[in-house]
Parts: C-alpha cells; sequence; structure tokens
C-alpha cells in the first residue's frame, strides 16, 4: 500500500503539478481555465520545482517504504497542507475555481492513503 501511494504521489506531483508550473505559460493558464498572472511567474515556477523534487523524493522512497517513513509522515503533511492552502484561499475569496477544487479531492484522497500506508507499516513492523 505504502509503495503504491508514494508512486501515486510522486506521479501527481510530477505530472500534474510540477511540470504545468515549471513550465506556466498564458497557455497552460488556458489550458486549464485559469488567469495568467505574469506576476506570479517566479512563485509559479519555483513551485514547480518544488513539486518535482518532492515527486522524486516520493518515488525514490517507494523502492523501500518501511525505510523511509519519514517521507511518509512530510507527504502527509504536504497533502494536508494543500487541503488548508486551498480552503483558506477559499474563505478568502470567497469562492474557489473547479481546478482548485479538484486538486483538494486528490489531496484528501492522498491523505487518506498515506495515513492508510502508514498504518498498514506500523502493523508490520509490530509483527516483526
Amino acid at each position: 500500500m505504502a509503495r503504491f501511494t508514494l508512486i501515486l504521489a510522486a506521479v501527481i506531483e510530477i505530472v500534474f503539478r510540477g511540470i504545468p508550473a515549471l513550465f506556466g505559460s498564458p497557455r497552460i493558464a488556458d489550458f486549464f481555465g485559469l488567469e495568467f498572472l505574469p506576476g506570479f511567474i517566479p512563485y509559479v515556477h519555483a513551485f514547480g520545482a518544488v513539486m518535482i523534487c518532492l515527486g522524486v523524493l516520493f518515488y525514490i522512497a517507494s523502492k523501500e517504504p518501511e525505510k523511509h517513513v519519514l517521507i511518509i509522515n512530510i507527504a502527509m503533511m504536504r497533502f494536508a497542507l494543500g487541503i488548508a492552502a486551498q480552503l483558506g484561499s477559499y474563505f478568502q475569496l470567497g469562492s474557489l475555481h473547479v481546478f482548485w477544487w479538484t486538486h483538494m479531492a486528490v489531496d484528501v484522497v492522498l491523505v487518506v492513503l498515506f495515513i492508510l500506508a502508514r498504518s498498514s507499516l506500523n502493523k508490520s513492523r509490530q509483527v516483526c
């Protein structure tokens, strides 16, 4: 379970968040139906780089998840904070584009999967 969840998180971070943000442009914003704000591009590109790094980290951890419980905890925190950030944006702005609700739903699923994965790792550690 942990291996699958880490690989899923890696793919999401690299393909669906990292690469589009790293190469953020008016065309990519249009593709997702988002407003392009030129002043935010330095932040968006840096965010993309961080997401790619996290994706690589999650993929490496997937090779031996039982040795990388800290990375599983970091992943849970990353996705839980993503949920908190989206909710904070919603309360501040009064609405969110469906694109952001989709990201939040994906983050909820990943947090649940990571909680289940960590609990299964903890059970296997107790058996040994």
